[in-house]
């Protein structure tokens, strides 16, 4: 991914990834100092985690651990007490297609991935309020290790507008993206959005069946298709699955198999393997399988978005107020003696 172009991430980011692969030595007060400077303790404290994983440890990464969780720390405490009020946040959704040499990877690859690609290209990710906080990016919908997808959900939030077009941001993270990764769609949301995971209803699969196999599948489609109910025993799992409710739709065009799939409660399960179990084909060889689209509810978050913001404007207004020369009595319930503000 670094064939993409020299890397945008925050110089003392940088800086810190080289003193940890040895590549450069520093002194740890400095280093620590210069991503305070940069706002960049929680960040910095994160890669440090990471590293100290997959290392036996040093000095050095002792010393900088010690230097950073206090700074992390507070970093942390005062985000989380401006959360409410931090109005530079941008929610992103984007799609993107799985197709060809991706299909192989899962939702941990691509996570990985994408975290990877906004890192490289400078895209500053918001973390979360947990006590060890994580760049907020999600994946949508599951979609296996050996399936496609045309239209992928993935939804980010930045510390800050990007401030660039969204085509050439697209353009930009397609050149770090491996060979069969896209994006193809880049919308901004509003910060109360709901969850994509919230508003699937159905998805729709594509399988360009072997034509040697042709027959075999279509008298085994028609013998589950017949059939009331279709008891699925998963495996590691608890009661078995009517795949009869799950897989739904069938229909022939052009040589392919397509069918849907409800969501809500039904997404953890592999289609690969439903659809190998309806028609006695090993999920392994059932190549090609792409989900070409989901249907998807309103957002009723962003139909109803001025719900969401009242308690900011009241802030806003109150700030004002207060600021603006008022007359406002404020009572002081230590003496009770009141303070005239104006």
């Amino acid at each position: 991914m670094e064939d993409g172009g020299s890397s945008l991430e925050p110089v003392p980011l940088q800086r810190l990834r080289a003193v940890l692969k040895g590549s450069r030595a520093d002194d740890p007060a400095s280093i620590c100092a210069e991503l305070k400077g940069a706002g960049l303790v929680e960040e910095a404290a994160d890669l440090l985690r990471a590293f100290r994983r997959g290392s036996s440890g040093s000095r050095l990464v002792d010393d900088l651990d010690a230097r950073l969780s206090p700074l992390a720390s507070q970093a942390r405490q005062r985000r989380s007490a401006r959360w409410q009020l931090d109005t530079r946040r941008v929610r992103l959704r984007l799609l993107f297609s799985k197709q060809e040499a991706a299909l192989g990877f899962d939702d941990g690859d691509l996570h990985a991935i994408f975290l990877q690609a906004f890192r490289l290209e400078g895209l500053r990710l918001a973390l979360d309020l947990g006590k060890r906080p994580r760049p907020l990016l999600s994946l949508g919908f599951s979609l296996p290790s050996g399936a496609g997808g045309l239209a992928e959900h993935l939804d980010a939030v930045l510390k800050q507008d990007p401030q660039a077009d969204p085509e050439a941001l697209m353009e930009r993270l397609n050149r770090r993206l491996p060979a069969g990764l896209r994006v193809h769609r880049w919308e901004e949301l509003p910060s109360c959005a709901s969850d994509p995971l919230d508003l699937g209803l159905k998805a729709h699969w594509r399988w360009m069946a072997p034509a040697s196999q042709r027959a075999g599948i279509e008298s085994a489609l028609a013998g589950f298709l017949q059939a009331e109910t279709w008891p699925w025993e998963r495996e590691k799992a608890g009661a078995p699955v009517d795949l009869r409710s799950f897989l739904l739709d069938f229909r022939w065009e052009e040589g392919a198999l397509c069918f849907s799939t409800p969501l809500g409660a039904w997404q953890a399960l592999n289609p690969l393997k439903a659809l190998g179990a309806a028609l006695g084909l090993a999920s392994s060889s059932i190549d090609g399988l792409v989900r070409t689209g989901i249907d998807m509810k309103p957002d009723p978050r962003i139909a109803q978005a001025e719900r969401f913001e009242p308690k900011l404007k009241n802030m806003y207004e109150d700030a004002v107020l207060l600021g603006g020369g008022s007359n406002i009595i404020l009572i002081d319930e230590d003496d009770d003696e009141p303070t005239r503000l104006g």
